[in-house]
């Protein structure tokens, strides 16, 4: 015995794939932003791209702490100072010393800020290399604004 299910004859309209709804105002359901359930689907919510953001602040604390990296300068103060006896008789080579210093050491200061500003203003929208090169540039320039400060005691005892 056959159901009136199984006898009827096919359709003959051909099946097509599911279009795109469109909602109010015409835009697609695809145009729309996540709803509360994205974390269920699986989707990122999109942020939207702003001038103060996160990944600006990360990126400033790079380019605040790359000089202070790159010349080496701090090191080489640092050497100077805690590795030998070099005493500063020429009260202009200290002069020179100690702008070198508060140059390193605040452009370390301004780099930690604006990677811990970063990282406060974060969130999880923002692209995890931020996250991670604001971490990167808080803990350099932290480690850079530290050098600095040892070096400075150990020169203002050797003028």
């Amino acid at each position: 015995m056959s159901t009136s299910e199984n006898t009827t004859p096919a359709d003959d309209s051909t099946a097509t794939p599911a279009e795109e709804t469109t909602t109010e105002g015409g835009t697609t359901a695809e145009d729309t932003p996540p709803g509360p359930d994205a974390f269920l689907a699986g989707v990122r919510p999109e942020s939207t791209p702003r001038v103060l953001s996160a990944e600006t602040f990360a990126l400033t604390g790079l380019l605040l702490v790359l000089p202070v990296v790159a010349t080496g300068r701090l090191f080489e103060l640092f050497g100077w100072f805690a590795l030998t006896d070099l005493t500063l008789e020429d009260p202009r080579q200290a002069v020179v010393v100690n702008a070198d210093l508060v140059v390193a050491g605040g452009l370390s200061v301004l780099a930690v800020l604006s990677g811990s500003l970063s990282l406060i203003m974060g969130r999880a929208t923002n692209r995890a290399r931020a996250r991670w090169l604001a971490s990167a540039t808080v803990l350099t320039g932290a480690l850079f604004v530290v050098l600095a400060i040892v070096t400075y005691v150990i020169a203002s005892g050797r003028i």
